[in-house]
C-alpha cells in the first residue's frame, strides 16, 4: 500500500505499542500522586460548616431515614378498597389528572 500524504498505514495490531502507552499512563499517574504527596505536606485543610448547613446536613439525615411508602396510610385504602368502602370523587380526580398536565 502507498503512502497518501506519508501517512504510513497501520501495522498489525493496530499500529501502537501497548506498551509505550502503559509507561504514559504510568508517567501521568506517577506525576499526579507526586503532586498530592507535596502539596499535602505544605499545609492542612480546615472546613467550617454553618449553623444552617448543620442543620440542612441533619435534616436530610433525617429524611434519608423515613421511609419511601407509609404503610398505614397503604393499609387502610387496601382495608377500604376490599370492604367497598372506598369511593373515588370522579371530579377531583379529572381536576388533580388536568393540573398534573399543566404542570408538566
Amino acid at each position: 500500500m502507498s503512502d497518501i500524504n506519508n501517512i504510513k498505514p497501520p501495522t498489525q495490531g493496530g499500529g501502537v505499542s501497548s506498551t509505550r502507552n502503559v509507561n504514559v499512563e504510568d508517567k501521568r499517574t506517577e506525576t499526579a500522586s507526586n503532586q498530592v504527596k507535596s502539596s499535602g505536606n505544605s499545609s492542612t485543610d480546615k472546613i467550617s460548616l454553618t449553623t444552617t448547613a448543620t442543620q440542612l446536613q441533619s435534616l436530610q439525615q433525617e429524611i434519608a431515614a423515613l421511609p419511601v411508602v407509609d404503610e398505614q396510610k397503604v393499609a387502610a385504602l387496601r382495608a377500604a378498597i376490599e370492604d367497598g368502602s372506598y369511593q373515588v370523587d370522579s371530579q377531583k380526580l379529572a381536576r388533580n389528572m388536568i393540573d398534573f398536565e399543566g404542570n408538566l
